[in-house]
């Protein structure tokens, strides 16, 4: 049986859906450099969403999901394109894995770069937020993904060689399960796995993570009653670690939030034994863009004006 995993977990957060269209275009990394460029909104939980055609059709509402290898669809789209059952697989969340029905798609694409084709997962529940779909990185392995937070648009470059990244705070990743990037961070001296998730809105963190920083006198431990949201049953955020500052490569963020749990995709990654933190859009939006070289393996960032991430809270 074929086995698709899915990696991310979002905190699903009741607001008004963002669609507000980009005042301009991406500034390109490359002006010379074949690429294709598009909108992007925000879902009700701050996502970023790029609009993709399956099959020819759409444009249809897919949230950027860097936290998981296959794209998925949902289930009303599914049957809007009349998509018929080709088998089941497993889609291993945060919290579980689920079995999955697959379709087969014949071309998911963004504008004219086609990015996948082949058995797709259909999907519900809370974590799509009501879109069409998780837009995965299946289709760019060799590839760049440039996504710009404050013009509200995503280029995707058919190779990053040789791309001019000027001006750009870059830190080397290390790719899991064929293009799941996972990049060294330090908290006050201690060093973690940072896991980059654009599906997530909310960062996580496990046991190891929490207990690594106990010696560090610039943390709190919070307890909560919230709930995040994957495919499957909600998840019981009862307690979050607050951290100064998060170092990555050459660059860093203030006041990073993590919320802690034995949650089974750590232990699916095999890091369940090791600090490790995943990074969900409260972090990774505060930086004015984001790069992702998945040909190299390296992630670069450009600060907001004055140097700073700007701070970021999911909408309520």
């Amino acid at each position: 049986m074929p086995r698709f995993i899915r990696f991310a977990a979002a905190l699903f957060v009741a607001g008004a859906l963002a669609n507000t269209a980009p005042a301009r275009a991406c500034e390109p990394l490359d002006p010379g450099a074949p690429s294709v460029a598009g909108a992007t909104t925000k879902d009700s939980s701050g996502r970023a969403v790029a609009f993709i055609n399956i099959n020819g059709q759409g444009p249809f509402r897919f949230i950027i999901d860097t936290g998981a290898n296959r794209s998925v669809l949902s289930r009303a789209l599914a049957a809007r394109l009349g998509l018929a059952p080709t088998g089941e697989g497993v889609v291993h969340s945060i919290d579980s894995e689920e079995p999955a029905t697959l379709v087969n798609v014949d071309s998911l694409s963004f504008g004219a770069l086609s990015l996948s084709s082949g058995d797709t997962p259909v999907l519900d529940g809370p974590m799509l937020g009501g879109e069409h779909g998780l837009l995965g990185v299946d289709g760019m392995a060799g590839r760049m993904l440039h996504v710009d937070f404050t013009r509200h648009c995503v280029e995707i470059y058919e190779s990053a060689a040789q791309m001019p990244m000027q001006g750009w705070q870059s830190v080397t990743a290390r790719m899991r399960f064929g293009s799941l990037l996972m990049v060294p961070g330090e908290i006050m001296g201690v060093h973690v796995n940072v896991l980059i998730d654009t599906g997530s809105n909310i960062s996580l963190g496990n046991q190891h993570f929490r207990d690594a920083l106990q010696a560090v006198a610039a943390h709190a431990i919070e307890y909560h009653d919230g709930r995040a949201f994957t495919f499957g049953h909600p998840i019981v955020l009862a307690q979050s670690v607050w951290t100064p500052r998060l170092s990555l490569g050459n660059t860093s963020v203030e006041s990073v939030t993590a919320y802690i749990g034995d949650f089974h995709i750590f232990d699916f990654w095999g890091l369940q034994d090791e600090p490790t933190l995943l990074i969900g859009m409260d972090v990774l939006a505060r930086s004015r863009e984001m790069a992702i070289d998945y040909e190299r393996g390296v992630v670069h960032f450009r600060k907001r004006p004055r140097g700073k991430w700007q701070d970021w809270r999911p909408p309520v």
